[in-house]
C-alpha cells in the first residue's frame, strides 16, 4: 500500500510526499499537489500556455530557456516530447534571387 501523500510528478515522473491534509507539506503550495518542485510547476505552465495559443512558440521558448532547466533533467514521454518541440530551431530560408531562364 502507497504512503499518505505519496505522488508522482507529472513532468518529471519523480516520486515525492505532499499531503496537505495531513501536514506532510506545506499547505500553501497547492501547485505540489501535482508538481515536485516549481521548476516542473512553471514547466508545465509554459507549455500549457503554449498549448492552448496564449504565447507562440518564440516566446515559449524562450521562457523555457529563462528557466536554466538543468542538462539531464528527466521528463515524461509527453511533456519531453513538447519541450523537444518548442525548444527545435526552424531551418531559416534564404530568400535567394529566382534565375530566369531566357530559352523559354
Amino acid at each position: 500500500m502507497r504512503e499518505k501523500g505519496f505522488r508522482k510528478c507529472i513532468v518529471c515522473g519523480s516520486d515525492y510526499v505532499y499531503c496537505p491534509r495531513c501536514g506532510k507539506g506545506n499547505k500553501e503550495e497547492t501547485w505540489r499537489y501535482l508538481y515536485d518542485t516549481d521548476l516542473c510547476n512553471k514547466i508545465f505552465d509554459v507549455l500549457s500556455s503554449f498549448t492552448f495559443n496564449h504565447i507562440k512558440k518564440e516566446e515559449a521558448r524562450e521562457k523555457l530557456e529563462a528557466l536554466n532547466i538543468p542538462k539531464g533533467m528527466k521528463f515524461n514521454a509527453e511533456i519531453k516530447k513538447q519541450i523537444d518541440s518548442i525548444m527545435a530551431k526552424e531551418p531559416k530560408v534564404k530568400n535567394e534571387p529566382k534565375i530566369v531562364n531566357e530559352d523559354d
